[in-house]
């Protein structure tokens, strides 16, 4: 399972990291801001993510709950064996997870897996 920093993480993080009295450089600034722009593409873009990750999810799993429980679940199914490493919806399912996640983390990515 692959997890990142929420939206959350990363500004708190940002507000502790950053000096008060303004003597930032320059790089601390660009590294500040851009956490905040993850986090506010993370807000934007992460709950229509999760949604499609939990559809995929219950149609691979054949289960329910949340994202968190499915890819708790799907993990179980793959180390069963009850999933093959190469099945097509487990790849697509991953594939598109990965495209998510690059919409948030890196936008100017080509967004394009061979």
């Amino acid at each position: 399972m692959i997890t990142h920093p929420t939206a959350q993480a990363l500004v708190e993080g940002v507000a502790r990291w950053l000096p008060v009295d303004g003597s930032a450089s320059g790089f601390a600034l660009r590294v500040a801001r851009n956490a905040l722009e993850i986090a506010a593409r993370d807000m934007a873009l992460g709950p229509a993510a999760d949604a499609r990750a939990v559809e995929r999810l219950r149609a691979l799993t054949g289960g329910d709950g949340t994202r968190d429980a499915l890819d708790r679940r799907l993990t179980e199914m793959i180390r069963a064996g009850e999933i093959a490493p190469d099945d097509p919806a487990l790849i697509a399912h991953m594939k598109a997870c990965a495209l998510d996640s690059l919409a948030i983390d890196q936008p100017k990515y080509a967004h394009e897996l061979g």
